[in-house]
């Protein structure tokens, strides 16, 4: 009966652990694709990878950063 209780314990402490574990990993994936700009971020778009520029513009209503202008 000890055994038993004893490793109910111990199966209910793991689901807990790797359920948080999953949940921490997501919520440091977000905050790194975040990008927080004064005036907002550059509109330009590389050519080879498609990607957006990661630069913030310089001034309000500008839409792209001093290497795109």
């Amino acid at each position: 009966m000890k055994n038993i209780l004893l490793l109910g314990l111990l199966l209910v402490s793991t689901l807990s652990f790797a359920k948080t574990t999953s949940y921490t990993t997501s919520i440091v994936t977000y905050k790194k694709n975040v990008i927080e700009c004064r005036f907002g971020q550059c509109q330009a778009t590389a050519k080879s990878t498609g990607k957006q520029c990661k630069h913030c513009v310089s001034n309000s209503g500008d839409k792209f950063c001093f290497q795109h202008k």
